[in-house]
């Protein structure tokens, strides 16, 4: 009976620290968000549109999060390429995001309260099935290349 009652509380305890080590951490703002994917750290839970283009059949939203201070770049339209990035005067352009899909987004760059930031973007008509090659030329060639600042 006694080797059950230690055998039960060694499993609860075990399973216990195995829960703790799994769940999920609150996203908090934090410099080291430059970068990172707005969506494994958290940081899209408590984010909103700050400004929407629309070009080349879909729409570009520019999102904040409240919880992290970070910004984001996110395509939702036709299956196209897309190349998206983020500027901070703190840290310089984040890298590109190329992506050939319907729903897309950059990684985050750290942005708190009113900080400026700039959009690069470009998108590629969706007769042209491909990121590579001249895809980045072609979407200049068509007028769907540009920047946003906000602030």
């Amino acid at each position: 009976m006694r080797l059950r009652r230690t055998t039960a509380i060694l499993t609860v305890a075990v399973l216990a620290t195995i829960l703790g080590l799994v769940a999920p951490t609150p996203a908090v703002a934090a410099a080291s968000h430059f970068n990172t994917d707005p969506y494994a750290t958290g940081c899209n839970n408590n984010a909103w549109i700050i400004h929407t283009r629309y070009v080349g059949g879909g729409r570009l939203d520019t999102f904040y999060s409240g919880s992290c201070q970070t910004n984001w770049v996110q395509w939702s339209g036709p299956r196209t390429c897309t190349f998206k990035r983020v500027w901070t005067q703190a840290k310089g352009w984040n890298r590109w995001e190329k992506d050939y899909a319907s729903w897309s987004y950059s990684m985050q760059v750290y942005a708190p309260g009113n900080t400026k930031i700039q959009v690069e973007y470009a998108v590629t008509p969706t007769s042209y099935p491909t990121c590579g090659g001249s895809a980045w030329d072609l979407a200049h060639e068509v007028g769907q290349h540009g920047w946003i600042t906000l602030t």
